[in-house]
């Protein structure tokens, strides 16, 4: 009984070690497709990453946004951002997760 214990105990402590070095959520790429006041719309390159939903704050290289929409195919996915007017349609953005706002 002890031996099984022992062997259960290091199976969780591998899959527990190998989860906490699992690799950064994915990045999103594309190129923007569309620019419109305070939004831009980004036609997604290859696969969706899975955290890439409505609601999720993304950043970028030159700041920060949040995605209120994530159309099907052809995958559009609209961001909303402050620097929407920096940007151009045909630029390449890379998206990455953001951090959760806090509230006040």
């Amino acid at each position: 009984m002890l031996k099984h214990l022992t062997k259960v105990l290091i199976v969780v402590a591998f899959f527990g070690f190998a989860t906490a070095r699992a690799a950064p959520p994915a990045q999103l790429t594309g190129k923007v497709v569309a620019v419109e006041e305070g939004k831009v719309k980004v036609a997604v390159d290859g696969e969706l990453p899975a955290w890439a939903k409505a609601n999720t704050p993304v950043k970028f290289a030159d700041g920060t946004g949040k995605i209120l929409e994530v159309s099907a195919a052809p995958v559009v996915v609209t961001i909303k951002t402050k620097l929407a007017s920096k940007l151009k349609t045909g630029d390449a953005v890379k998206l990455d997760k953001g951090k959760a706002m806090q509230g006040c």
